[in-house]
């Protein structure tokens, strides 16, 4: 089970004041705090434990909350007994009226408690996560290119999947979270299957005997969408397990070209969605390709030898994250500061300008495209 707000006050039988909803969302870390703000060495999903001995009057119990709420911090444990018998009424009324978690922690129960409580469960959800990734190994060496066909179906055999496949892809706020999920409701709809994260997307690999891969995905998407926010989702056509590579890059267009589309989004996206993107995906010219792809991200390679990998790789986890500082750098292990520096970079070296959308776009065609020309 995830950590949230909610999940770990529950254990610890304390009760939210506020933000209940606010509250379902995945906490990161925990710290223990004396400052008035924080934030500035915070990333953002922090559940924060205070006495608030700092907090002296109404003014600066307002502010506190706003600014906690204002840089996506998860929610804030008030410890009492200290110097607040009990919860400032000005702290109270500001976390209701933005929705923030709050909650008071009794003079009893000691702050270590908490952290302890919850770095047991975060240390949980991080072996899972690996556990997932190590499986993920083989859809990353899948999309390389670098497996015989022969050696795909192989591999995928253990998971019960047989030689028709499809790839179902969710973006949601927090995939790590999100793939335990996918995991579950895929095992109670008894479709063999192999979830892993990949380019910021829980991707399922799954059998194609079973459900239409549409109905599944939106199944799964439904569900997701109760727990979490913005929930996209896209599921390719029923294809060779050989050919898995293909069917990963048409459910992550599909996302893609529906994401850019003005307009209403169908609830699951599929290769009718591609539009333009189809072009890419049946462009068999690899030289071409290739070329285009050069035209684009080389002046970045050339212009900063080594380090143009790093760029290239921040501007893809920029895009990914469709342009959200704090998550792109979260997911970057940098700061916000860094990411922001590197994206200059990257326009100064290319020429081209974020916030022209036909820039966004070629640079998104261009990072593709070196996926399917390698």
């Amino acid at each position: 089970m995830e950590l949230t707000v909610e999940s770990l006050i529950g254990e610890l039988g304390l009760t939210l004041v506020s933000g209940q909803e606010a509250a379902q969302t995945h906490v990161r870390w925990v710290h223990s705090t004396e400052l008035p703000d924080p934030t500035p060495w915070l990333k953002g999903g922090e559940l924060l434990l205070t006495t608030g001995i700092q907090l002296t009057g109404p003014r600066l119990q307002r502010e506190l909350i706003d600014t906690l709420a204002d840089n996506e911090i998860a929610g804030l444990g008030f410890g009492t007994g200290f110097a607040h018998r009990r919860l400032p009424a000005a702290l109270v009324a500001a976390a209701r009226k933005r929705g923030f978690p709050l909650f008071e922690v009794p003079y009893e129960l000691p702050f270590i408690a908490i952290t302890e409580r919850a770095f047991a469960q975060l240390l949980n959800e991080r072996y899972e996560l690996l556990q997932r990734n190590m499986v993920g190994d083989l859809l990353a060496e899948a999309l390389s290119g670098h497996l015989y066909p022969e050696d795909v179906q192989a591999r995928l055999r253990p998971f019960g999947i047989g030689e028709q496949v499809a790839v179902l892809a969710f973006s949601v706020p927090d995939p790590g979270a999100a793939a335990s999920s996918v995991e579950r409701l895929l095992a109670q709809e008894r479709v063999p299957s192999m979830v892993a994260i990949r380019a910021g997307l829980v991707c399922a690999v799954v059998d194609a005997g079973g459900p239409q891969p549409l109905e599944l995905a939106r199944t799964i998407r439904r569900e997701l969408s109760a727990r979490f926010s913005d929930v996209r989702a896209a599921a390719s056509r029923p294809g060779a397990a050989h050919a898995l590579r293909m069917s990963f890059h048409e459910a992550r267009c599909a996302l893609e070209a529906v994401r850019l589309r003005n307009g209403d989004a169908p609830e699951v996206a599929s290769y009718e969605d591609l539009g333009a993107f189809q072009l890419l995906l049946s462009l068999q010219d690899e030289d071409a390709l290739s070329s285009y792809c050069r035209s684009v991200l080389g002046p970045i390679e050339a212009g900063e030898g080594d380090y143009g990998d790093e760029l290239v790789r921040s501007l893809d986890v920029f895009i990914e994250h469709n342009g959200h500082w704090e998550r792109a750098a979260a997911a970057l292990y940098c700061h916000r500061h860094t990411l922001r520096y590197r994206i200059r970079r990257v326009e100064q070296l290319t020429g081209r300008d974020f916030s022209n959308a036909r820039d966004r776009i070629e640079f998104w065609l261009a990072l593709r495209g070196r996926e399917l020309a390698r």
